[in-house]
């Protein structure tokens, strides 16, 4: 079969993107990947029979080629419609789906645009904070998440990055104390159990004691008995490298120790899959998709699909509730236009009169409803 591919720039919000969309025949896959300045940015997957006619092909790889392309300029069009209004929890669901992108500078634009608004939302120094993270900005997260525990000091995943922000700028004593912290807020907290872990092992190794850090050996046994669980349990980290990290303390070999934790750290930050929610209600409030049926139909889906994989994640249930009653009012949307065409065919028809009143009167309490959670 003839290569089949497709690459264009779009220029916007000030920038230019590259789409590159092609048809990988060993996997049946068309892959479209976006890049900024050679910079992965977004990247989607659809599987393509090779046994389909090759035109066939060639239309669906063109297809998602164009679909890329457009939901590049959606993410910029729907950040012109948010500017245009004062409404922290928009900005802070735009800053997710940029940083969900890579697109650093525009997500911390936004969460500091939601922090503005809202002085004391701590869910948007924490993104915050994590962007700086993600753009190496060391100092400006530190101060950061710190700034978010002024506001809200149970909070414990401010305490853990705070913590992990510490580790990066090797200030280990601060370091420990966040992360205990956090662990006190949270015994189960697995991220902090990880790096609490990995802070033990690496202060071994750099032959650190003092009155702050407990002996070695207990920094040691206890760093073995949290990474043990870890591998036990349901975790974001891979085990295959916690426990190649656990044999080289057995061996004695903490190089290849804190070079396995590297690797098993490598995907530890992968927590956007259930996130679907954010870019849903940005284009469903700013983007023109309130009545697109298909899109909610897709969006009921996915939520379906992840709750096959994450059946006790009560965002997801939320979110899948949101979603019915979003079906609900275009459903009833549909009725209202239905009565009312009765009524245009026939002026006189006494009960499509009354539905529609009906219909039109009890209705409002359902859209205010629904208003009111999509707030």
């Amino acid at each position: 079969m003839e290569n089949i591919g497709f690459n264009n720039d779009v220029q916007v919000g000030g920038k230019i993107f590259h789409v590159q969309t092609e048809y990988m025949e060993p996997t049946e896959k068309a892959v479209s990947s976006v890049f900024e300045d050679g910079r992965l940015i977004m990247k989607k997957n659809v599987d393509l029979s090779a046994s389909q006619p090759p035109l066939q092909i060639r239309n669906e790889v063109s297809t998602l080629h164009r679909q890329m392309m457009q939901e590049v300029e959606m993410m910029f069009f729907i950040s012109d419609k948010v500017r245009t209004i004062r409404h922290a929890s928009s900005n802070y669901k735009l800053g997710l789906l940029f940083l969900s992108r890579n697109l650093f500078e525009e997500a911390i634009d936004e969460f500091r645009k939601a922090v503005a608004i809202d002085h004391d939302f701590a869910e948007a120094y924490l993104q915050l904070g994590k962007a700086y993270l993600k753009a190496n900005l060391l100092q400006q997260a530190k101060e950061t998440f710190a700034e978010g525990l002024s506001k809200k000091d149970s909070y414990a995943d401010l305490h853990f990055y705070l913590g992990y922000t510490y580790f990066l700028l090797n200030q280990p004593h601060e370091a420990l104390k966040e992360l205990k912290r956090a662990l006190e807020i949270n015994p189960s907290f697995i991220k902090a159990q990880f790096w609490l872990s990995y802070l033990y092992l690496k202060t071994i190794v750099d032959n650190l004691q003092d009155n702050v850090l407990p002996a070695k050996i207990e920094r040691l046994n206890e760093a073995k008995e949290r990474l043990s669980k870890i591998i036990e349990q349901d975790s974001p980290f891979k085990s295959k490298y916690i426990q190649l990290a656990l044999d080289g303390i057995e061996e004695n070999d903490f190089e290849k120790v804190l070079s396995a934790l590297d690797k098993a750290a490598e995907d530890g930050d992968v927590s956007t899959e259930t996130e679907v929610e954010n870019e849903f209600y940005l284009k469903f409030m700013f983007g023109g998709k309130g009545k697109d049926d298909q899109f909610i139909h897709e969006y009921t889906g996915k939520l379906k699909g992840l709750l096959t994989k994450y059946p006790d994640y009560p965002d997801l249930h939320n979110q899948l509730g949101i979603a019915y009653l979003i079906q609900c009012r275009n459903l009833f949307l549909n009725a209202l236009e239905e009565f009312r065409h009765a009524l245009t065919l026939n002026p006189d028809f006494t009960r499509a009169q009354k539905n529609l009143k009906l219909a039109e009167n009890d209705g409002k309490g359902f859209l205010i409803l629904l208003r009111a959670i999509l707030k």
